[in-house]
């Protein structure tokens, strides 16, 4: 497995909205979504509003790749789970990027059903 560029994660660190692209079993694309992105040091995290029960989440799990379209590139990824010892640095990325102008979804965000759906990407 390869590892974020210190520029990929800096650009994904300033942008706003990235595209999430999951991958079905037959291996095709489903339809690209709108997500927000955190970097930690080294590493991507997104999570589900939705909880676990998002298409989304599923697939990216069931699958375990998919891509990320951010600034008109797109990157193959491959995704993890959170580890529990990250979450709280996750919340906290969360407040410390969105907070300030999207105050009540950081809160929803950082509430235990998405934060039970947070997951790790990974340069493929």
């Amino acid at each position: 497995m390869s590892a974020w560029t210190a520029s990929t994660l800096a650009a994904f660190a300033i942008v706003e909205e990235v595209r999430i692209v999951t991958q079905r079993q037959d291996g095709s694309l489903r339809r690209p979504l709108i997500i927000w992105v955190v970097a930690l040091s080294d590493r991507l995290f997104i999570r589900s509003v939705n909880g676990r029960d998002a298409d989304w989440f599923r697939w990216a799990i069931a699958t375990g790749t998919g891509q990320l379209e951010a600034s008109g590139t797109a990157y193959d990824v491959t995704f993890s789970e959170a580890q529990e010892g990250d979450l709280d640095a996750v919340d906290a990325a969360y407040q410390g990027k969105y907070g300030r102008r999207y105050a009540s979804i950081v809160r929803d965000l950082c509430r235990p059903v998405p934060r039970a759906a947070t997951l790790q990407v990974h340069v493929a």
